[in-house]
């Protein structure tokens, strides 16, 4: 991947990975540290010639990775974003957090997301709020597609039966 494919890659991915770390993380802070993390690790493995059929799915599946490793180092220093700077790399700046922050149905629909089964939170955020297809799910989750789609399907009935 040249370095202005990954230039393009990243200004279309950036605020959909940051979105897929801030609400598993619910600081601004650590979803910015985790999705520079998440695009530094993709831009290292296309840099050493490894081949990604599916781009989107393979940084999703680091920042998934990433994510797992920042809960079992809660106390592990940070990345410097001050050298990711110097890389080229910027910061996610958006208005997500204050989008959230003014929807009510969100807020809420986001507190009954935290009810039910992990998986089930996991299947339908990367399904509809990052519009991944059941094979990039399944790719990221390591399950099979019939899988995912049973889990989709429970998911929303269990999101339904919270609401409603």
């Amino acid at each position: 991947m040249t370095n202005e494919e990954f230039h393009n890659f990243y200004n279309q991915n950036i605020d959909k990975v940051f979105r897929f770390l801030y609400l598993r993380t619910n600081s601004f802070e650590s979803a910015q540290d985790l999705a520079i993390e998440s695009f530094f690790k993709f831009w290292l493995s296309s840099e050493n010639g490894q081949k990604i059929e599916n781009p989107r799915a393979f940084l999703f599946k680091i920042a998934k990775n990433v994510l797992i490793d920042f809960y079992r180092k809660k106390k592990d220093t940070p990345l410097s974003l001050d050298e990711l700077k110097e890389k080229g790399f910027e910061i996610p700046q958006n208005d997500f957090l204050k989008e959230l922050e003014q929807d009510e149905e969100i807020k809420n629909i986001l507190k009954t997301l935290q009810e039910i089964k992990p998986i089930y939170r996991e299947v339908i955020l990367l399904h509809y709020l990052e519009n991944l297809s059941i094979k990039e799910i399944s790719f990221i989750l390591k399950k099979k597609e019939n899988n995912i789609r049973v889990l989709l399907h429970r998911a929303l009935e269990a999101l339904k039966d919270k609401l409603f």
